[in-house]
């Protein structure tokens, strides 16, 4: 049997394909092919790309998928265009948050666990605590979309001029700059139940939860309160950042903080589950996971990678497989690497056509740790691409982490970014106990999803990679899983003595992670990068 779970259909269109028999998985977000970030459909034609590319993957036509599973309830136009497709295909639904915490669950080493799944709205939720239990996922709760606490971080983005849905990140990053000045006041309107439900007060709730049809994003009804008019008015870029701006980014990450973790300790006691799973686009916070981790309330914690609604395509599948019907679990997600592979051939011969000259090394990790070590920046392509929003050393811009003034040179040359937005330390596994603080065996740090305390040896000898309050975004990086990032992390270890490098996405500003070597040529050229690496094959600026 072949399953297909669909998901994304406000924003970040993916899908997910399981043969049930084999116990095979393949994923693919449409963005990657698209170019278009968040990719939203817009017509039939479209809703194919991804599901072409799955089915390529585990080697079938589509007509052989036997159920398209999809991760919405709420009416969509694209369900009836993928009916028109698939039409032998049985179609069902799930709702959107039980996909959000059947593809956290599912794909855990938990077999019990309390499932949080927190984000703006879908399916008339903003969230919804359940417990896990073998294949069963039972509801505890069930958070209004009217009471999001996502949608108030978000309402809180836009008010300080940094964008709309996307780019909560950057007020993440912002925090770090300012105080939590009226987190007092913010908690003043929260409540949270002894269930984990959340109570949001007339001042932050808003007066729609309605998507603009022009590119996905979320129109100015929903990005407004009585609370944040009553704080000042909303920043316009590119007006400056100030103090106040500064101070209510750090009230709404702490807010967010003390929030969640409430209802993580409520869901605790309510289930009496000491493992944690978390999903929904606002656990791709890893601020917020990282005090997760740091409280010590969890034995074990699991952040799904791909938290946001790019993974509400796995969530779908796994549900259907699982909860509907009952194939015992068979699949843990322990690497991110789904997407396409790349070939010498095919970089040499973009690099050609851009007018570079592309020429092949015996020694690839060794050629580019040298260059790291001189101070180059490099674009690296290796193997089968990521999914997720995060590029974990497959399609990432590298560079030496030990030049502080290499944070700059990257957001301004490269990222075309703003100047607070941080970057990852990635750094060799065995050694990450020497850098970072954090509690042993609790959380799998290899997906970038825990922000943890850097020592002071991490701030010497990494310092463009550690944020502002001594914090970073780590990634752990183990031969066996990450093997190519993992030797040339060695080798540049043993050039320099640091074993860690600057990792942030292949990627210019407001563009998708690089999918082909077409992709990643075409970044190379249009910004400031030194070295570009596909495989064994390299190209230089002249």
């Amino acid at each position: 049997m072949y399953v297909l779970g669909v998901g994304g259909y406000m924003h970040d269109y993916n899908c997910c394909l399981i043969d049930v028999g084999g116990k095979r998985v393949a994923m693919a977000e449409a963005e990657r092919f698209s170019r278009s970030k968040h990719h939203v459909v817009r017509g039939e034609a479209e809703v194919m790309a991804p599901v072409r590319v799955v089915c390529d993957s585990l080697g079938i036509n589509p007509r052989k998928i036997d159920v398209v599973v999809h991760g919405h309830a709420d009416p969509f136009q694209v369900k009836e265009w993928l009916k028109n497709e698939l039409p032998k295909a049985r179609h069902v639904e799930v709702d959107h948050h039980l996909c959000h915490a059947a593809g956290a669950f599912y794909s855990s080493a938990y077999d019990k666990a309390l499932i949080v799944s927190i984000d703006g709205f879908g399916d008339g939720s903003s969230g919804v605590i359940a417990s896990g239990d073998g294949m069963n996922i039972s509801e505890v709760t069930r958070i209004s979309d009217a009471d999001s606490i996502g949608l108030e971080y978000l309402r809180a983005t836009y008010h300080l001029g940094l964008g709309g849905y996307g780019a909560e990140g950057k007020t993440q990053g912002l925090a770090p700059y300012g105080e939590p000045t009226v987190f007092d006041d913010y908690m003043n309107e929260i409540r949270v139940t002894a269930d984990g439900n959340i109570i949001l007060s007339d001042r932050l709730k808003s007066q729609s939860s309605t998507l603009a049809v022009e590119g996905g994003y979320l129109n100015t009804q929903i990005l407004t309160n009585r609370f944040l008019d009553d704080y000042g008015p909303r920043r316009i870029t590119p007006e400056p950042l100030t103090k106040d701006h500064n101070n209510l980014a750090a009230s709404v990450q702490k807010m967010l903080e003390h929030v969640i973790g409430e209802v993580c300790l409520n869901g605790k006691s309510k289930t009496g589950h000491d493992a944690l799973v978390v999903s929904g686009g606002v656990m791709m916070n890893s601020s917020l996971n990282g005090r997760l981790l740091e409280s010590g309330a969890f034995k074990g914690i699991y952040a799904l990678p791909m938290a946001s609604d790019r993974g509400i395509g796995l969530g779908a599948a796994l549900y259907y497989v699982h909860a509907e019907i009952k194939v015992p679990r068979f699949f843990e997600l322990d690497t991110v690497f789904f997407g396409g592979t790349c070939s010498d051939k095919a970089a040499a011969k973009a690099m050609k056509k851009a007018g570079i000259r592309p020429f092949v090394v015996d020694d690839i990790h060794g050629y580019a740790a040298e260059a790291l070590s001189e101070g180059k920046i490099i674009g690296w392509v290796q193997g089968r691409s990521e999914m997720g929003a995060r590029a974990l050393g497959h399609r990432s811009i590298l560079a030496d982490p030990g030049k502080a003034e290499m944070k700059d040179i990257i957001n301004q040359r490269v990222k075309h970014r703003e100047w607070f937005r941080p970057f990852a330390p990635a750094v060799l596994a065995e050694k990450a106990e020497d850098y970072f603080d954090f509690p042993e065996g609790v959380a799998d740090l290899s997906f970038m999803t825990f922000t943890v305390k850097a020592k002071d040896k991490a701030v010497d000898d990494a310092a463009a990679a550690i944020h502002v309050d001594k914090t970073a975004r780590v990634q752990t990086v183990d031969e066996e899983r990450n093997p190519d990032l993992h030797k040339l992390i060695s080798r540049f270890d043993k050039l320099t003595g640091v074993p860690i490098l600057l990792n942030t996405s292949f990627n210019d500003n407001n563009e998708p992670i690089v999918e082909t070597e077409a992709d990643a040529v075409k970044t190379f050229m249009k910004t400031d990068m030194d070295v570009l690496c596909i495989g064994n094959v390299v190209g230089v600026k002249n």
